[in-house]
């Protein structure tokens, strides 16, 4: 479960010891579920409470990363992993580096890309335990290199601490909440460790939309914002919008998925076939 021999994936030398997730974190103490994605193709261990626990969000946001074989997918805040290595199962060969701030979480990221299944599918995977907010010099130190990824993907917290109140639990407070910089240093981030052409992809509330777009203006081009509601005619709720890095590419508004059917709890044909079975979500 804690193997970490996975192959490296650094080409300009190792980040800093301290910032490398260790097997020896791992939450021994803590309830864990085991939970399938994307039909069983993988399975991930994440804490049943205390934590954030990863579901839809991230299968969605995998869905829309335009991935291939040999190229490297960084996840800003990855959690437990399941955006990254959702992506894995859906393209499989690619390189993994998995960034969580939280150092029992990062440890639990680590044992679910040492997972055999995890493992079949990846080419090489790496998981930090750093900030994203670090910059310069920090930033290098930690492992997250300018212009070193195809892809970054990032599930930011989704609450401001001026509109919500925050949980007394730490650890869920910690992967819930923004700090009063809000998303602009995972953008600042991303921008800097993507190579030219590549994309972020960055899933969040769909009020946050404005935030979001004027995140994106300067940095990226190729903008594109796919809408989710939870039924058909229902306003969105989630947004995934994606940027390509140095692209003059207009921008482009799709239509709304649908999660569910109408009137009814099912998921709807598409999202079962992306949630099931990994199809892709096209924003090209």
């Amino acid at each position: 479960m804690t193997d970490s021999s996975l192959p490296s994936i650094w080409t300009k030398g190792p980040p800093d010891a301290a910032f490398l997730a260790k097997s020896e974190d791992f939450p021994h103490e803590l309830a864990l579920s085991e939970d399938q994605f994307l039909g069983g193709k993988i399975s991930l261990y994440q804490p049943r409470k205390g934590h954030h626990r990863s579901g839809t969000d991230a299968v969605l946001l995998a869905a829309c990363v335009p991935a291939k074989k040999g190229q490297l997918v960084v996840d800003l805040g990855s959690g437990v992993g399941a955006a990254g290595l959702c992506v894995a199962a859906r393209v499989e060969g690619i390189s993994l580096l998995a960034a969580e701030i939280d150092k029992q979480v990062a440890a639990i990221a680590l044992a679910n890309v040492c997972r055999p299944d995890s493992r079949a599918f990846l080419s090489a995977a790496s998981v930090l335990c750093c900030d994203v907010a670090l910059r310069g010099e920090a930033r290098m130190k930690a492992g997250l290199y300018e212009n070193m990824a195809d892809h970054v993907i990032a599930n930011p917290p989704y609450y401001r601490p001026e509109k919500f109140q925050s949980s007394p639990n730490q650890s869920r407070a910690l992967a819930h909440m923004l700090t009063d910089k809000g998303m602009e240093p995972w953008f600042r981030t991303a921008v800097s460790i993507l190579r030219k052409g590549g994309t972020f992809s960055v899933v969040q509330r769909a009020d946050e939309l404005p935030e979001l777009l004027r995140l994106m203006e300067g940095r990226f081009g190729n903008i594109t914002v796919q809408p989710f509601s939870a039924r058909d005619g229902e306003p969105a709720h989630r947004v995934v919008v994606q940027g390509k890095k140095q692209s003059k590419a207009p921008f482009r508004l799709l239509p709304p998925l649908a999660l569910l059917e109408a009137e009814s709890d099912k998921p709807s044909a598409r999202i079962d076939a992306i949630h099931r079975h990994g199809e892709a979500i096209d924003l090209g």
